[in-house]
């Protein structure tokens, strides 16, 4: 995977997310495909790697752009993370959901800003 310009953890219920910086959306891109581009030539500007482990740390990283769209890709990645941990099925109450959610985008956009991005 290539080299972030940040690596931090939030966590929350359980729930540990590592989130990867990325210096852009082409380094976001090669980090997701391995350098590969797309047919169409649309770039991934973000995405969550779910682990395979039962026994792992985190959830899985969350790896973002630093000068990408962070209010718009952090709520869209999060939930991915959190159907994760949650097993992936069909909630009958999804206040545990949105609680998680809200939390963990906050932390991660507190932890962005205190490192000098902008949010």
């Amino acid at each position: 995977m290539s080299r972030a310009l940040e690596t931090f953890t939030v966590a929350h219920a359980g729930l540990r997310l590592r989130v990867r910086l990325m210096s852009s959306h082409v380094e976001v891109e090669r980090a997701y495909r391995a350098g590969r581009r797309r047919r169409d030539g649309l770039y991934i500007h973000a995405f969550f790697a779910p682990t395979k482990s039962q026994s792992a740390r985190h959830g899985g990283p969350i790896v973002l752009a630093g000068n990408g769209r962070l209010k718009e890709l952090v709520p869209h990645e999060v939930p991915h993370a959190v159907i994760h941990k949650l097993g992936g099925g069909v909630l009958t109450d999804d206040e545990p959901l949105a609680t998680a959610v809200g939390i963990l985008t906050a932390r991660i956009l507190t932890r962005i800003e205190r490192l000098g991005y902008a949010i």
